[in-house]
Formats: structure tokens, sequence, C-alpha cells
């Protein structure tokens, strides 16, 4: 499953966002799994071009038969809006319908340290990993809604479609768009309708995806604090005659000539 997801801005890195599924992603997540599910048929099937897009070519003087066994189009558009002045049915159009904060916890789990290990070996050998804080964290989640629109021109593939796609987000793609950040709370289809096209029609039905999402901060803990202090003491564990000398491991005493008076 692969998604566009790029940040373009240098705020989330500013202010340490690793993580902020909101519209953007949950989005393309969507249409991802569905090109993912929809390529592999054989009727329905869904061919990109080679920049990532649905191929919709000029289809004069091409086969009905055309896409069934080759990628010369695709035989279903799928996307959040058609890239040209054009209309290809059937058609499947993802499109947000809004998202509210829910926090996971009454204070945004503030004061939450994410910790890792610090690793300290002396020469011979003695190993002690020592707990150490990386990151303070904040996080929080989102609920909303994404509309995916179905449009063909009759009323089987309309049905068709409505039926596998309910499928794929209650079963099928379930596991993988968890994985992903992203959970589909519930699935909910609207009444079918008909609208006249030119001298045709088009028949519509709504899938609505109840998803829920997450934003985290991590602020490093080297941005709050200075510095953590360790002390370690190192000895040797046998008796000296049987084990080796470590050679990283020196102590040296200077004295000066004072020193040296003093002692006498």
């Amino acid at each position: 499953m692969v998604t566009n997801n790029i940040n373009r801005s240098d705020l989330p890195k500013i202010y340490n966002i690793v993580q902020n599924a909101m519209t953007l992603y949950p989005k393309e997540l969507v249409i991802a799994a569905l090109r993912d599910f929809f390529s592999t048929d054989s009727f329905y099937h869904y061919v990109h071009d080679p920049w990532g897009f649905p191929k919709t070519p000029d289809l004069t003087d091409v086969p009905l038969e055309a896409g069934f066994s080759d990628n010369i189009t695709t035989r279903l558009f799928i996307g959040e809006a058609y890239r040209f002045d054009v209309i290809y049915y059937p058609g499947i159009f993802v499109r947000h319908g809004g998202s509210t904060s829910v926090p996971i916890s009454f204070n945004r789990e503030a004061y939450c340290v994410q910790w890792g290990n610090m690793v300290f070996q002396d020469g011979y050998g003695n190993i002690k990993t020592f707990p150490v804080p990386e990151h303070f964290i904040l996080a929080g989640a989102w609920e909303g809604t994404i509309n995916i629109d179905i449009k063909a021109r009759d009323l089987r593939a309309r049905d068709d479609l409505v039926d596998l796609v309910s499928l794929l987000f209650v079963d099928v793609a379930f596991n993988d768009l968890v994985k992903s950040g992203l959970l589909v709370k519930g699935v909910t289809s609207g009444s079918p309708t008909e609208s006249q096209d030119r001298n045709d029609w088009v028949f519509q039905q709504t899938v609505s995806l109840q998803v829920r999402s997450e934003w985290r901060r991590e602020i490093p803990v080297a941005n709050v604090i200075d510095m953590i202090q360790f002390s370690v003491d190192f000895q040797r564990t046998d008796p000296p005659p049987s084990g080796p000398i470590a050679l990283n491991l020196s102590i040296q005493t200077n004295k000066t000539i004072l020193d040296l008076i003093n002692a006498l």
C-alpha cells in the first residue's frame, strides 16, 4: 500500500510532530487500498499510468474488451476527482467528510516519557544497561468520516461496487489499515440515487467510513534537559591472577614535589 503523503512543510519537524493523520493521510490510505484491491480484478480492473494516476486514454477505435486481460486502459476510475475535463464510468470518488478532535486522556498524554536504553561495557566485558529518557510525549486522536461516492451507468455495476467496497473496509483491508495508523470503526451505505447525465442516467450511492486516527508529538529530552549525569563504577569480579588486565582501563596518579615533601 503506497501513498503520496509527503510533508512539504517544515513545521512538523520544527514542532516535533511525528504523526498527524487527520485529513490527507487517511484519504490517501483509502484511495491506495481501493486501487490495490481492484487492480487484482479482471472485470472491474484498475490500471494506473506511469505517474500513478488512473490510466484513462482516448478510447477511440479501442476494442470493447480492452482492459480485461491487458493494461490498455483502466476499467474503473478511482481517485478524488477527475484529472481532466472528462467523465469516466464506473468511478469511485473519495472525499473527506470532516473530523473531530478526541482526547485519549485528560492531559493529552502530557508528562509521559518514552524511554530508551544506553549500554556501557567495560574492558572486562561487563555490560550494564541504563534506561534513559528520550522523548516527552503529547498525543491525541481524530475521529471523522470518509465518504466514497460510487457512480456507474448501470444498476448492477453500482450495486456490485457498493458490496465490494464495503467488504474491503470491513474485513479485507482492515488489518493493513490499522497497521498504517487508520482504524475503520464502521461502514454504512446511503440510499441509492439516480441523476440524468446528458442523454443517459448515472446511478450513484455513497459508502461512508467512520474512521479513527491519531496525532503524536515527541519532544526530545535534549531540547529541555541540558545534561543527565551517570556514575558508573567498574571493578574486576575475578581474582587478579586468573583474569587479563583490561587494556582500556588505567589509573593514573599525578604527584607534585609538594605532595612528596608532605608525605615525608
